[in-house]
């Protein structure tokens, strides 16, 4: 099923990740994927994976905390391809401390990158869909914003506010036939968990003991992910709106 043939789709942290997977999922939906992510190599190593893949993809390199470099990358968008119908807001990054530990400079850029980028990305992007007819917005989340997990003090800041930063958005938006949600992993084996424990002298038992603590028994999946990506991308989801799919095997309904 190519679902979304003529379609043009931004990702976001589309150089790595659960970024570069959507990138694929939804070129192989028929997309052209507009790779996006600050690392040019990755984004034309992704775009390139993309197309020796049989779909379409276009690398380019955003800074999603700079104002113009984002209001560039959109004008580019339209300038070139005239419509945006999806924007995938994937780009991310995580820091260890407690609220006592976290410096100043760690929390902006925790919430420069993962609050800040996808308010800009939505300040810019969503003018063209609205021109386009009406489209969706996916902002990546995370479990912790919905629970506290101790010494992740900016990251959780930063996702429990981009649940409220995407209801807004929504509201605003409704009337134009744009909608805008928010998917919700726990960790995953792909992105920024999995980059995180990798640092760790034995990466497999903190994987081992996070799925222990799952109620599934398990961490979450990349098809876990971009299957709800899709699913909010295409018109299944065409009532669906300021919302927030949680993917995390049952993880906040034990803690909440």
């Amino acid at each position: 099923m190519r679902r979304l043939v003529g379609k043009i789709a931004v990702v976001t942290g589309g150089g790595s990740g659960l970024g570069a997977a959507a990138a694929k999922r939804l070129a192989a939906e028929g997309a052209t994927a507009i790779v996006a992510d600050i690392d040019e190599d990755e984004a034309r190593r992704v775009a390139i994976e993309v197309s020796d893949a049989g779909g379409d993809a276009e690398p380019t390199v955003v800074d999603v905390t700079h104002e113009g470099e984002v209001a560039a990358l959109f004008e580019a968008i339209v300038e070139q391809h005239g419509r945006l119908d999806v924007l995938v807001c994937s780009a991310a990054v995580e820091t260890r401390a407690s609220v006592v530990d976290t410096t100043d400079a760690a929390w902006r850029h925790v919430l420069d990158v993962n609050l800040k980028g996808p308010f800009l990305c939505m300040k810019h992007g969503l003018g063209p869909m609205v021109s386009s007819g009406g489209g969706s917005v996916i902002l990546l989340g995370s479990v912790l914003g919905a629970i506290g997990s101790p010494g992740y003090a900016a990251y959780c800041a930063s996702k429990g506010a981009l649940v409220n930063l995407a209801k807004q958005a929504a509201i605003e938006h409704a009337g134009d036939g744009v909608r805008v949600n928010v998917v919700s992993p726990s960790a995953c084996e792909t992105g920024l968990f999995l980059e995180m424990v990798s640092r760790a002298p034995d990466p497999e038992s903190i994987k081992r003991m996070v799925a222990e603590r799952t109620p599934m028994g398990r961490l979450g999946t990349e098809a876990d992910v971009v299957e709800a990506i899709m699913f909010l991308a295409t018109d299944e989801s065409s009532y669906i709106s300021g919302t927030t799919i949680p993917l995390d095997g049952g993880l906040a309904a034990r803690r909440s």
